[in-house]
């Protein structure tokens, strides 16, 4: 009797644990199910949000430099201060065997502290994000971190607080050259070299990835990284100790003559670019300081009529024609007058006996006129091509004007004689400098030049491309040019145009300004400008300064001294030793027999 109850009893046992047994794994099925089927989108969008975290790493824009290696423009390590808000949570710390809780608000106390943030601010954006998106896994609170901040935060060791490094730009040399370089907007560059070679200079980002678990803490061994590219680095052709003084120089006298603005221009032989200086001009890191129309470069962005500076290039072409020779002797009426034209001097005069030369060195529109007589516009305009007007130049700068050239043959008979002393004709000052290179290289015209070259994070060194040289005159042409040009200077009566030992030819320009809104000629504004090329008898360096609507002297004569002392400056900063020759006697005057 009592074995057969105790069999009975194991049979109900074992019918229990089949029963539990059975029901268990039922509860494994529906559960695999409910995870495998039922809630499987949702549950893998909730393990995506715990793990693999990817992160942007930011690359260094590469420095901008000049001829000397002078750093003109850099990026400094500053890091990105951001949370993820979901994540955002009150912290139980073992501190020294004492459990203390670091609330979210003690923990925002302490990062305000160190970023200079108000605590209350940076927690109310932490819950309006939560509240526009209660998983939201990102959120920006401070940046530019340095690097004394950025080891403070990361000694907090708060596991929702991530840091990452965003390199800022930075511009040691100020206004120096601020006008060349440019400068960065919030993610992008906006003006100048900055802008026209963020290819060379721009980095390629990398990320880092990894996982973390459900309480968002990164799990450690996931980390996996693939490293940003830094970019490049990108050497100008300025000599930034000339360009500053230049800029002091162009600053000085756009004071002095009361004037709207101050374009100087230093350029060699070869095409390469000493210096471009503005007044105004912009500080990169603070170019809102700046009004908008002086955050760029005039000198290749605004064109303007160049007026007798001009004529060099009229004198240069009707030469090499074989049209003239600076001997050639005319009668010099201070009015020229044709059916449907006219053309006046700047002032008035008698009937001068004048040679070509003279016509040249003492800036006559109706003896210009009168040489031209016999010169087609057509060739002239070709003339005017090979000297690079009617395109932008090689530099490429951002924002560069070209002007196009006129149709020759479509001109009114007024504007074909007005192009002869630089009316009806646009030019910018990069131009003109360009222009003038060609006569001091021998009537060769050679690229200019602002890049020397981008050296990429490999080193590797990538040049532009200089392009060939186009002879625009002959050798003849372009020293007999700068032979008259001489006289402009040595007679010009001004005492602070000549260099005593040293030979310079330069040409002079007061140049009518048209109304910013059209309709002709603004009586108020005058581009006042000299340009010009030394030592003539060993041509190395062309100098153009112009200053736009002057007030206390409104003739080419306000520009004088400014040219002498850029000229003077390059003297002393490369030690150009004194010209070795005279120059020849040009005639300038005749007498009848």
């Amino acid at each position: 009797m009592v074995a057969k109850r105790n069999r009975s009893r194991d049979r109900v046992r074992t019918t229990i644990i089949a029963v539990l047994t059975f029901a268990m794994l039922a509860g494994f099925v529906v559960r695999l199910a409910d995870i495998q089927l039922v809630r499987a989108e949702a549950l893998n969008a909730e393990a995506d949000g715990r793990r693999g975290v990817s992160q942007t790493i930011f690359g260094t824009r590469g420095p901008i430099v000049d001829s000397t290696g002078t750093v003109l423009a850099e990026s400094v390590d500053r890091w990105d201060l951001t949370v993820s808000p979901r994540y955002t949570r009150d912290l139980q710390p073992d501190l020294d065997g004492v459990e203390a809780v670091v609330t979210v608000g003690d923990a925002l106390t302490e990062i305000g502290r160190i970023t200079g943030d108000d605590p209350l601010d940076l927690q109310a954006r932490i819950y309006a994000e939560l509240e526009r998106n209660p998983d939201s896994d990102y959120l920006m609170l401070s940046s530019g971190l340095d690097v004394e901040q950025f080891e403070a935060v990361q000694a907090l060791d708060l596991p929702y607080v991530y840091l990452r490094l965003n390199p800022q730009r930075l511009y040691p040399a100020g206004s120096v050259a601020g006008n060349l370089v440019g400068f960065m907007g919030q993610s992008e560059p906006l003006a100048g070299i900055e802008r026209s070679q963020d290819e060379c200079l721009a980095s390629e980002p990398g990320s880092r990835v990894f996982d973390r678990s459900a309480d968002g803490t990164p799990i450690p061994g996931s980390m996996l990284t693939e490293p940003a590219v830094d970019g490049g680095t990108v050497e100008l052709t300025i000599d930034s100790d000339v360009q500053y003084q230049v800029q002091q120089l162009t600053a000085q006298y756009t004071t002095q003559l009361r004037a709207r603005s101050g374009t100087s221009i230093v350029m060699r032989t070869d095409g390469s670019i000493v210096a471009v200086a503005e007044s105004p001009t912009v500080d990169p890191n603070d170019p809102s300081s700046s009004e908008q129309q002086d955050r760029g470069s005039r000198a290749f962005t605004a064109a303007y009529e160049p007026g007798s500076i001009f004529k060099t290039f009229s004198f240069a072409a009707m030469l090499d024609l074989g049209l003239i020779t600076p001997r050639d002797e005319l009668s010099v009426p201070w009015t020229y007058t044709a059916p449907g034209v006219r053309v006046r001097d700047a002032s008035s005069h008698p009937v001068e006996q004048w040679t070509a030369a003279g016509i040249l060195v003492n800036s006559s529109n109706s003896g210009m006129v009168r040489l031209a007589e016999q010169m087609d516009r057509g060739d002239y305009f070709e003339y005017l091509d090979r000297f690079g007007f009617g395109e932008q130049t090689a530099v490429g700068f951002a924002g560069e004007q070209s002007v196009p050239l006129r149709d020759a043959s479509a001109l009114d008979p007024q504007t074909s004689l007005n192009v002869l002393f630089g009316q009806g004709i646009a030019t910018t000052p990069i131009q003109i400098a360009s222009a003038y290179q060609a006569l001091a290289n021998g009537g060769v015209h050679l690229p200019a030049r602002l890049i020397e070259g981008c050296t990429d994070a490999a080193g590797e060194v990538t040049r532009p491309e200089q392009g060939q040289g186009e002879r625009v005159v002959t050798d003849a042409t372009a020293r007999q040019t700068l032979e008259v040009l001489e006289n402009v200077v040595t007679d010009y009566g001004y005492d602070t145009f000549p260099i005593d030992g040293y030979r310079i030819a330069a040409k002079t320009g007061t140049a009518q300004m048209a109304y910013e809104n059209g309709g002709g000629y603004d009586p108020d504004r005058m581009m006042i400008s000299v340009a010009g090329v030394f030592p003539v008898d060993d041509p190395q360096y062309v100098v153009v300064t112009m200053y736009d609507s002057p007030q206390t002297l409104r003739t080419s004569a306000g520009a004088i001294p400014a040219f002498h002392d850029m000229v003077n400056l390059l003297i002393r900063h490369y030690d150009i030793p004194p010209s070795t020759t005279q120059p020849p006697e040009v005639p300038l005057e005749w007498t009848a027999d």
